[in-house]
C-alpha cells in the first residue's frame, strides 16, 4: 500500500473506534452494555456476538479483519487524544 492518505484515515478511524469500545469502555458500557464481566465491545466475551445486536457481530467481523490488514501493513492507529489519559498503560496493539 502506497497511500498515505488511506492510510491516515484507516489509521485514524480505528484510532478513534478503538478509543471508544476498548480504552474508554467503562462509559461506552455504560451507554451499551450487554458483555460479560470484564469485556469490552471488541472482545465482549459473548458465545454470539450477534445475539440481540446482529449488526455488531458484522461490525466486530470487519473491524478484525480491518485490524488485520492494518497490523500485515504495518499501519497503527492514530489515537485522537493520547491513552494516558485514559490511564491506559499499554496499548493494546
Amino acid at each position: 500500500m502506497n497511500n498515505p492518505e488511506f492510510e491516515k484515515a484507516t489509521a485514524e478511524f480505528v484510532g478513534a473506534f478503538e478509543l471508544v469500545f476498548r480504552y474508554d469502555w467503562e462509559y461506552s458500557k455504560g451507554m451499551i452494555g450487554d458483555e460479560e464481566e470484564g469485556c469490552t465491545f471488541v472482545e465482549p466475551g459473548l458465545d454470539d456476538e450477534n445475539d440481540d445486536w446482529g449488526c455488531r457481530g458484522a461490525l466486530l467481523e470487519k473491524y478484525r479483519q480491518l485490524v488485520g490488514v492494518m497490523k500485515k501493513n504495518g499501519i497503527r492507529p492514530i489515537f485522537p487524544i493520547p491513552l494516558e489519559r485514559l490511564g491506559v498503560e499499554k496499548e493494546a496493539w
